[in-house]
Parts: structure tokens; C-alpha cells; sequence
């Protein structure tokens, strides 16, 4: 009796463990990919820290280049998004080595370097301009509220932080408000035109 009640445990054991097994091979694992759309559907809903988390969880799963840009381009919005922006940049640079034509991510990356601490603002400058000029209409794809006006107004900001007054000028008096004039060669003018960048950057936010 005692022998055949231990076979039957033994059986059922074996039947537990098979059916465990059998289970598991049938768990499904979220992919790199998946991460990243994750990713992008919280970072549109404004939940930037969960956002962040997917896009990380999906580099450190990442088999190929095209999901290891894809994770570092999300992040690099994601800490972007929560005032990162060392960390942002670090991001941007490592998805444009793998997708070097990606207008999405060189704004990103511009947007970066003139966020403090970073105050990078020639690199800010010329990486602006790469994308408007491959791309004089661009828009985020995930976020439509930013685009090439913002990139402009950073334009502005850029070179009046590099007192290229002329050039902020410019961007002004193109992009913002056509009847603006100052003489900038003066301190009133030069004056002026800061409290002018700033009523340009209160609106669009």
C-alpha cells in the first residue's frame, strides 16, 4: 500500500512538473520592439518617466541596431522631457550614430545641448539648422505641439546667448513678429530683443 502510494505521488509530481514546463514555454516574451512602442504610447500620454523605464528595459534587451536606435531615440526624448539633459544628449548622439538621417533625433539633440547645464549653444546652432534645413516644415511625430518654430525660437535663443544679436534678430523679425526692429548694436536694443525672445518663447509654451 505504502509503495503504490508513493509510485502515485511520484506520478503526480512528474505530471505537476510537466504541466509548469509547458507553461512557461508558453509564456510569451515582450520583445525590444514592443518596448519601444510601449515607450513611445506612455510618452505621448505625458507619462515621460514611464516612457523612460520602456525605452531602458528595451536597450537592455536589444539584439539588433535598428531597436537599439530606436530605444536610444525614445530615452533620449524621455529625459529630455524631465529636464535630463546631459543625459539627453548622451542618448541623441548614441541613436544618431545608428540612424544618422533621423531629423527626430537632431532636434532632439539641439534642444539638448542648450538645455542647462549643458549651454551648448553653437552645437545647439548648427545641429538646428541641419534639420530645418533638410526639413524647413519639421514636426515631432510623437508630440505635433513641437516643430519648427520651436526650433527657430532655440535659434534665436542660441545666438543671442552667443551675441550674435544680427542672427537672433533675424529669426525674430522671420519667424515671430515681421514689424519687430531694434538697433542691436546698442545695450537698449540688444535689451529689447532679450525681453522679445522671451514674449516668443511665453507664447509657444
Amino acid at each position: 500500500m505504502q509503495k503504490r502510494l508513493f509510485l502515485l505521488m511520484v506520478i503526480l509530481t512528474g505530471t505537476l512538473l510537466f504541466c509548469l514546463s509547458c507553461e512557461k514555454k508558453g509564456v510569451k516574451k515582450i520583445t525590444a520592439s514592443e518596448l519601444i512602442q510601449q515607450g513611445w504610447l506612455k510618452f505621448e500620454a505625458g507619462n515621460f518617466a514611464g516612457a523612460e523605464s520602456d525605452f531602458s528595459a528595451a536597450l537592455s534587451i536589444s539584439t539588433n541596431a535598428t531597436d537599439s536606435s530606436g530605444a536610444f531615440h525614445g530615452l533620449g526624448w524621455a529625459q529630455l522631457r524631465q529636464n535630463q539633459g546631459g543625459l539627453a544628449e548622451n542618448s541623441f548622439v548614441k541613436h544618431l550614430s545608428l540612424s544618422p538621417g533621423s531629423n527626430d533625433g537632431r532636434a532632439g539633440l539641439a534642444f539638448a545641448c542648450y538645455t542647462p547645464p549643458q549651454n551648448k549653444f553653437r552645437e545647439a546652432i548648427d545641429t538646428a539648422n541641419v534639420v530645418l534645413s533638410s526639413d524647413p516644415t519639421w514636426v515631432f511625430r510623437h508630440d505635433a505641439s513641437i516643430d519648427s518654430t520651436d526650433l527657430h525660437l532655440l535659434l534665436a535663443q542660441c545666438y543671442y546667448n552667443s551675441a550674435i544679436f544680427d542672427s537672433s534678430l533675424m529669426q525674430v523679425i522671420n519667424y515671430y513678429d515681421s514689424n519687430f526692429w531694434q538697433d542691436v548694436s546698442t545695450s537698449a536694443g540688444k535689451d529689447t530683443l532679450g525681453m522679445k525672445i522671451q514674449e516668443w518663447g511665453s507664447e509657444i509654451m
